[in-house]
Parts: C-alpha cells; sequence; structure tokens
C-alpha cells in the first residue's frame, strides 16, 4: 500500500515580485515532482499555495492597470536590467506555458478565458542599447551625454556557460581592463573611416612605440620593472599607458592576484593610476568631447587599485567586505578624481538605487561593495542589451500571465486581504517557536472577495487601475487561519512566507501581539529587532505624460533612451511611446476604437523626501498635488535641454511655447486648457508601506536576514529586502529572494541553479 502523500499548505503573505517567485518556485517543485513521481520510492510533499494580497491586483511596486480609457497607470518607471538572469528565467517559462495554452491575444475566447496581451517572451519584451546620463551646464540647465552599448550574446535566462560566467572577482576586472583599453584607443586615434578632428591629440603618433619586455621574465621584475619607468615619467605617453594597461590586463588574466605578489602588483598599479591620470587631464585639455570618457577611465582604474588595495580579492567575503563604507568616500579613499566621483555616470547609480538618506538629494549614501556588484553585474554581465523594455505596463507584462498560469497550477489567490496581525507562539525566541495564527480584514463578505479573486482580469487581460466597485475601503469581515501543526481548522497553514514590503512586516509585527498579548517578534529576537532598525526606505514619485508630438519633434533627435541623473524635480526619464499600441489594443479589445491624437508617451520617476511626506502630513491628495507641482515645473522649465524644439521662440518674438500645450488629455483629445489636460496625466506619490523602496545603505546590509533563516520554524520572508545576494530593492532581488523562500520550504530550486546568489 502506498504512503499517503503529505500535504503542506503555504500561505504568501504579499503578490509582489519576491511572493510571486515563491508561488512560481514552489508550484514548479510540485510539477517537477509529478512528473517523476513514477520513479520515486519516496512520496513528495503536495503544497496547496494560497497567496494573500492586500491590493485588488498583484505586483506590489509593480503593479500597473488600465483606466476607463485603456491607459496604463504605473507605480513608476519599470525597465529590467540584461543581468536579471532569474527574472528573466522565470518569465521565458512561464511565456512558454502562455504559448503553448494559446492565451495569447489570437487566442480570444478559448476555453472561456479573456486573452493575454502578449502571447511570447519576443512580444513582451524587447532590449534597448542606449543609455544616457545628464550633467550640469552653464546657466544653470545641464546636457545629456547618450551612448550605445553593443549587444551581447544569448539572452538573460539562458543557461550559463564559461563565457556567459563572468561572475568572480577577476573575471570583472579582466572585463574592467578590456574596456579601458577600449576608450584609450577611442581617445587617442581617430574612428576609422572618420577624420581626425582638427584639436585631436599629437599623441597619436606615439601609438606605434613598442614597450614590450621579455616574456621570460618574472611577474615581479617585469611590474618592477613598468613601475619604474611609471614613476619617472618614461610611460607617460598614451601609448606607453596602454601598453601598462595590456601588461596588466595580461598579468590579471594569467596570474592568479596571490599574496606573494601583493606589493609588488599594488605599486604598479598605484604608478600606472597616477599616469593615467596626469595623462586624462591632457587628453580632457585637448579634447573636451573626451571628458566622459576619461571620467569612466579613471573610474575603473580607480576600482581596481581599490579592490586590490583593501585586499577584496583575498577576502571570503568578497565586495560585501566594503559594505561599511559609502561609494563616493570609497571611490575618493583610493584616489579618484573630484570630477569622476561627481560625475554623471557616478550619480546615476545614485539615481537608480534611490540612494539618498530620508529622500534628501545632499545625503547621497549606497554600500560601496553592492555598488560596486550592481555596476559591474550591468556593464559586464547583460546579455542580449543593458536595458529590456516590457512592450505595455508591468502589470499586463509581468503580473497577468503568471496569475494565470500559477492558477492553472492550482495555486490559489486571495485579494484585498490586509494582514491586520500575527500571533507568534509563547516560546517565541526559542527553537522551535511558531507563527500560530493569521489576521486578515477583508472588505464585505468573503464570499464576495473570494469570487473577485478568481476573476480578477478584465476582458483584455488586464488589472483595474481603480479599486473594483463593490469593495469600499475598510474592514469587513476578519478571518483568522491558525497553524496547521495545532489545530484542524480548513482555515489553516503550515508555513508562511511573509513577501510584504519591510515597512509593512515591521507595522504588522510591531502591531503584533498588542491585542492578543502575544509576544511580539522584534522584542524577543535582538537580530531582528536589528534588521527593522537598519533596513531603511525612502518615498519616490512618478509621472506619465501623453503628448501629440514626437519626441523627435520636440526636439530629441538620439532615438528611444533612458536618461538618468536628472536631479530635481525628477531624476530619470524615459521614451515609452511602444507601449501606446498596448493601450489602442485594449481600447480596441473594449470595443473604443476612437483616434487618439497620441504621438508619444514620457514616463518619469524620481525622489519623495520624507520631509515633504511630513510637511504634507501624509495626505494622499496634498502629496499627489506636489508631484502633480513637480511635473508643471519640469514641463514648463526644466525639460527644455531634452526637448529644446517644445521650446523655440514665437515667431512674433513672444514667450517660448508651453510644452503644456502639447499635451494630450485622457480621453484622446485635446479638449480643454493646457493647465487641464496637466490634470489628466498621471502621478503616483509612492510614500507609504511597500509603495516605498528599499535602500541599501551603508552599514545596513549586514543586518538583513536570509530567507534560509528559519528562526521561527513554520516561518520564512521575501522581498528585495532580505539577504538574498544581490541586495538593492530591484526585480531581481525580490525573485532571488522568492527562490531562497521557496528552497527554504522545499530544497527547491538548488542554491546553485539561483544565478549571482553565491557569486562576488
Amino acid at each position: 500500500m502506498a504512503e499517503p502523500v503529505p500535504t503542506v499548505r503555504v500561505a504568501i503573505v504579499g503578490g509582489g515580485c519576491a511572493g510571486i517567485a515563491t508561488a512560481w518556485q514552489l508550484s514548479e517543485f510540485a510539477r517537477l515532482a509529478g512528473e517523476s513521481a513514477s520513479a520515486s520510492t519516496q512520496p513528495q510533499p503536495r503544497f496547496e499555495i494560497t497567496v494573500y494580497e492586500q491590493s485588488w491586483r498583484l505586483g506590489g511596486k509593480g503593479a500597473s492597470g488600465r483606466d476607463a480609457h485603456g491607459r496604463i497607470r504605473e507605480h513608476g518607471l519599470h525597465i529590467w536590467l540584461g543581468f536579471y538572469e532569474n527574472a528573466f528565467r522565470m518569465m521565458r517559462d512561464c511565456y512558454q506555458q502562455v504559448q503553448q495554452a494559446d492565451w495569447g491575444p489570437r487566442g480570444e475566447g478559448k476555453a472561456g478565458r479573456q486573452p493575454l496581451p502578449q502571447e511570447s517572451f519576443e512580444d513582451a519584451f524587447f532590449p534597448e542599447p542606449h543609455i544616457a546620463v545628464a550633467s550640469p551646464a552653464p546657466g544653470g540647465q545641464w546636457q545629456a551625454w547618450s551612448g550605445f552599448l553593443p549587444p551581447m550574446k544569448g539572452l538573460p535566462g539562458d543557461p550559463l556557460d564559461e563565457h556567459s560566467n563572468p561572475f568572480t572577482l577577476a573575471g570583472y576586472l579582466a572585463r574592467c581592463i578590456g574596456l579601458v583599453k577600449a576608450l584609450i584607443h577611442s581617445g587617442i586615434s581617430p574612428p576609422s573611416g572618420v577624420a581626425s578632428p582638427e584639436a585631436r591629440s599629437r599623441l597619436d603618433e606615439t601609438i606605434e612605440l613598442d614597450f614590450s619586455f621579455d616574456a621570460m621574465q618574472s611577474p615581479g621584475v617585469m611590474l618592477d620593472s613598468m613601475t619604474r619607468l611609471l614613476r619617472v615619467g618614461t610611460l607617460a605617453s598614451a601609448a606607453g599607458l596602454l601598453q601598462g594597461v595590456n601588461i596588466l590586463e595580461q598579468w590579471l588574466r594569467e596570474h592568479n592576484p596571490a599574496p606573494q605578489f601583493a606589493s609588488t602588483v599594488l605599486s604598479f598599479m598605484e604608478a600606472l593610476a597616477t599616469q593615467l591620470r596626469r595623462q586624462l587631464g591632457d587628453f580632457v585639455s585637448i579634447d573636451p568631447e573626451l571628458r566622459r570618457k576619461t571620467e569612466v577611465i579613471d573610474l575603473i582604474i580607480t576600482i581596481v587599485v581599490g579592490l586590490y588595495r583593501d585586499r577584496v580579492l583575498f577576502d571570503a567575503r568578497g565586495l560585501d567586505a566594503l559594505n561599511h563604507i559609502d561609494c563616493k568616500d570609497w571611490l575618493r579613499k583610493h584616489g579618484a578624481l573630484p570630477e569622476s566621483v561627481e560625475s554623471p555616470f557616478v550619480t546615476g547609480l545614485y539615481d537608480l538605487a534611490f540612494c539618498y538618506r530620508e529622500g534628501d538629494r545632499s545625503q547621497p549614501a549606497l554600500a560601496c561593495g553592492q555598488a560596486l556588484r550592481g555596476a559591474l553585474r550591468m556593464f559586464f554581465s547583460y546579455r542580449g542589451a543593458l536595458f529590456w523594455h516590457m512592450r505595455s505596463g508591468m502589470g499586463d507584462t509581468v503580473f497577468a500571465p503568471l496569475y494565470r498560469v500559477l492558477r492553472e497550477r492550482g495555486v490559489r489567490f486571495r485579494f484585498m486581504h490586509r494582514l491586520e496581525g500575527i500571533d507568534f507562539s509563547e516560546d517565541l525566541g526559542s527553537a522551535g517557536a511558531r507563527v500560530e495564527a493569521l489576521r486578515f480584514g477583508i472588505p464585505g463578505d468573503r464570499a464576495g472577495v473570494e469570487a473577485f479573486s478568481d476573476a480578477a482580469l478584465d476582458a483584455a487581460g488586464c488589472w483595474r487601475h481603480d479599486r473594483p466597485a463593490g469593495f469600499p475601503e475598510g474592514q469587513g469581515q476578519t478571518i483568522v487561519l491558525a497553524d496547521g501543526a495545532a489545530q484542524g481548522s480548513p482555515d489553516a497553514f503550515d508555513a508562511v512566507v511573509f513577501a510584504m514590503g519591510i515597512d509593512d512586516f515591521r507595522a504588522v509585527c510591531q502591531h503584533g501581539g498588542t491585542d492578543t498579548g502575544r509576544p511580539r517578534l522584534f522584542d524577543r529576537l535582538p537580530r531582528w529587532n536589528a534588521m527593522q532598525k537598519h533596513v531603511t526606505t525612502v518615498g519616490t514619485q512618478s509621472a506619465q505624460v501623453w503628448l501629440d508630438r514626437s519626441v523627435e519633434e520636440l526636439g530629441w533627435k538620439r532615438g528611444a533612451v533612458v536618461v538618468s541623473a536628472l536631479e530635481h524635480p525628477f531624476e530619470s526619464w524615459a521614451d515609452m511611446t511602444h507601449t501606446f499600441g498596448a493601450e489602442r489594443a485594449w481600447r480596441r479589445a473594449h470595443g473604443n476604437a476612437r483616434a487618439d491624437l497620441t504621438r508619444s508617451v514620457a514616463y518619469f520617476v524620481g525622489l519623495l523626501s520624507d520631509k515633504d511626506i511630513a510637511a504634507r502630513d501624509k495626505d494622499p491628495k496634498k502629496l499627489e498635488a506636489l508631484v502633480r507641482d513637480n511635473l508643471r515645473q519640469l514641463l514648463t522649465e526644466r525639460i527644455a535641454p531634452l526637448w529644446p524644439d517644445a521650446f523655440r521662440k514665437l515667431p512674433d518674438g513672444g514667450k517660448p511655447d508651453s510644452l503644456l500645450s502639447h499635451l494630450v488629455g485622457k480621453d484622446g483629445t485635446k479638449a480643454g486648457s493646457g493647465e487641464k489636460r496637466l490634470d489628466e496625466q498621471h502621478v503616483m506619490a509612492n510614500f507609504h508601506g511597500s509603495e516605498r523602496y528599499t535602500l541599501a545603505l551603508p552599514g545596513s546590509l549586514e543586518h538583513r536576514i536570509s530567507p534560509l533563516d528559519m528562526t521561527v520554524a513554520n516561518m520564512t520572508i521575501a522581498g528585495d529586502w532580505t539577504e538574498c545576494g544581490f541586495n538593492e530593492g530591484c526585480v531581481e532581488a525580490a525573485v532571488m529572494s522568492g527562490m531562497l523562500a521557496s528552497h527554504a520550504l522545499c530544497g527547491f530550486p538548488a542554491l546553485e541553479d539561483i544565478v549571482g546568489y553565491d557569486h562576488p
């Protein structure tokens, strides 16, 4: 007689990236276990998974929906990076099932289901190889520098091999040196087929000089010789410095950075860095257009020297050994030029991670180890393209197909369930402590909420932007889930994954036992108390603008791009005109094929300081008004350097043409004044709970707790605020954390299959 298959009831609290990634991995484990059941002698546990989400849609900070006119409404600017290996693997597997089931737009009405907005991964995502950063310019304005990063072999999510796996510090440094060589070459010699500018350096002629060394010399002798020549200035020419970089690259590739050579190598690196910085100043004095390249060279050389000088290459902690210090402070410590430290490239790193204490731009703070890990992964391990756009909103592109596939796998969803209390056992802090009960508040009656949860998508397979009618704010009923080990209640769980944001988790744990007299997590567990004190978040603001002019007609002639480091009031802008096709498709699905004057769509995102939030009493209406005022300032004053043609003088010499006149209203027309249409653009103030962005502050990352830590026997956590191997607020971190939470519960996936988890 076969042994009964054990059933494990898992409650996942939170339907953002981390919670859904946990559900995906647990359901994948169950699917694979089912396929191999006939060959197994041991019965595998059967998981019953329920996701409890406080909103009426999935996504957390990545949630998006459609308004009554089909316009996409996001929480912010969502763009995936080409190194999001784990997140892309999940989405590629998801869309493979969508294709197999014919759930895309061409499978409309099949099996009585609404079609999904996209049918395949190729429909849903597309590469964006351009990047741009802004920098101050004379007159208090700023200007943008843009660049093209060539496609890299493969696609994110492909299996890794020795050529696509650079996840060692030596591998990263080799790629850094390769980039330095390319930048030096491009600075001292004209591009093929292009005439040399008149101001080109006379150092061009030195490129053919030979500074090679006897290959039979030992590494120590060779580097000693090069160091002497560098220090006396013999190798101060561009060609000599390039030869020095070549030798450094060869040494890093062929010789392990063994401690016995440490002092020799460090002396060589420091001498090379000194001469490079002197030479870079000469480059810029001759050709100011080279400034951005020289800043990158300086930053890379500083990183190489700093990693070696601080012995990070020999430290088992890898880059985490530097997380106690701010990235800018570390760069200064190791000799980076002031203009490089304050360059738009470094500012862009801080902006992408919103890393400013309390949302104050005068307080930049980013843990150095994680900053370097993010930059190295971003520029040297991407595949396909540096950035990847979604054809539609993140809710449409990511969470709608995941919801559909997970439901097909048997995962249950319970929307509009707000966690209001956690009851821990009295022995909290001792081995075997458990979560004994979860208390949820729901609006209205239970049957109505559960019926909605099973049909949450609209006729076009999208989420609603506004709270569904019939479910007002406020609690209508309380549902208590009991620990299945203690009671036989049908409303029970055997394990719980808290996949909500850190602020919501902190709030419910602090409130936790006040009503029941039960112990509170942070009172009993010092490590968890340290975590909740040190892991902090910041508010953000976002805006979406629909215009009756293309970006080219507005004056941006460089094509689609993502621009960061814009500073106040929004730090980043992206041309998101590609999403307009999805909006038209939504209207067709709803029988509304009206004309629309929109020619371009722009998304903006930036910081929302704690000071501004407090000054408005955390009032959503007041904060939305602030964001709209910031958008007005951007469109009437600050955006002119990017969109100059929208501000050209009128023929009669009058005032500049206001950009507000180019706004398209929510119904696709230009009815009413520009101010009225400004009020119809989408803005959001993300200032409360899980809406806030998780920071990677210096000295905070060591206090994060891993999902693998099951101090409470039937509980784990998931989110980009946990210790997950990439400790920065982003989709990839959330997915990695969800994978770790799944591993904690069932051993799947294997830790070595989580790309980047145990890498430097």
